[in-house]
């Protein structure tokens, strides 16, 4: 059904981003599981060995009974659709070594992990310290900022079978993001647009802030960044003119004190016998 057609694949270039790599990576998943005789072996946890003198098959079993006869494969069935499958993902990786993929690799993911490695994608508990590394940009909008962290920290979640320990255990299961989590990304997101973000908008939505999370008030933040902004920016323009006034004050009546004169528009009035005797006027 045209319906169910993805769009056509592309090859990855030399220069990829983590975004462009997942989109390649989704539509070419979603197009290799139309086919049937590919569909098991994108399925998470199937594995297969090596190909070798000593592993032909690659460790690939025959179907057994509880398989529908018209739908049950031997092994060389299986392994000649897994060889097919593995050529066309290395037709459309030519960065990457053909070996890499169609004899080395033992699973869908260790074909992907090799790609993310390739371009420096490959998840580590180092790579998660580079969201320090996440600025406004120049004449970037706040909301791009907002999914550049978005996109990192669900890049940076744990997974199942992975090779990141955490307190020296592998989770058994995919890191979700939590409330918590969707919380620091959108406050690192106001902190990083302006240092006095955070505090407006626990004034201004204080209110909403009593029964709700900071991440589900973000759709309403998203609407009115400027209007933030221009308050944060009337509220320094008025602290810095009020520092200067006071300055000038200071500086007026040290001179006054000093010298016995006072300033009046362009002209200083000075007391001449208050100025002999080196007192205030």
């Amino acid at each position: 059904m045209a319906g169910t057609r993805a769009p056509k694949q592309w090859s990855l270039s030399k220069v990829e981003t983590i975004t462009s790599f997942e989109a390649w990576r989704q539509n070419l998943q979603y197009t290799l599981s139309l086919d049937q005789n590919f569909a098991a072996f994108l399925v998470d946890g199937f594995t297969w060995l090596k190909e070798t003198n000593a592993n032909p098959l690659r460790g690939i079993a025959d179907d057994g009974e509880e398989v529908a006869e018209a739908n049950r494969r031997t092994a060389a069935q299986k392994c000649t659709y897994l060889d097919l499958m593995l050529c066309q993902i290395a037709n459309y990786c030519p960065i990457i070594s053909r070996n890499t993929i169609i004899k080395n690799s033992t699973s869908i993911n260790s074909i992907w992990q090799s790609i993310r490695l390739h371009y420096g994608f490959q998840s580590t508990g180092g790579h998660f310290i580079d969201f320090n590394s996440i600025f406004l940009e120049p004449n970037e909008r706040p909301e791009d900022l907002f999914q550049r962290l978005a996109r990192f920290i669900e890049d940076n979640l744990l997974r199942a079978g992975g090779n990141i320990h955490h307190h020296g255990e592998v989770p058994e299961a995919d890191e979700e993001l939590s409330p918590s989590l969707e919380n620091l990304i959108v406050l690192t997101w106001l902190r990083l647009i302006n240092r006095d973000l955070p505090n407006l908008v626990k004034q201004r939505y204080g209110t909403e802030l009593r029964s709700k999370t900071l991440a589900s008030l973000k759709p309403e933040i998203s609407q009115a960044p400027d209007s933030l902004l221009d308050e944060i920016h009337s509220a320094t323009d008025a602290k810095v003119l009020r520092a200067s006034i006071k300055d000038k004050h200071f500086h007026f009546d040290r001179s006054a004190k000093k010298t016995g004169c006072i300033r009046t528009g362009r002209q200083i009035k000075c007391c001449v016998l208050c100025k002999q005797v080196g007192r205030p006027s």
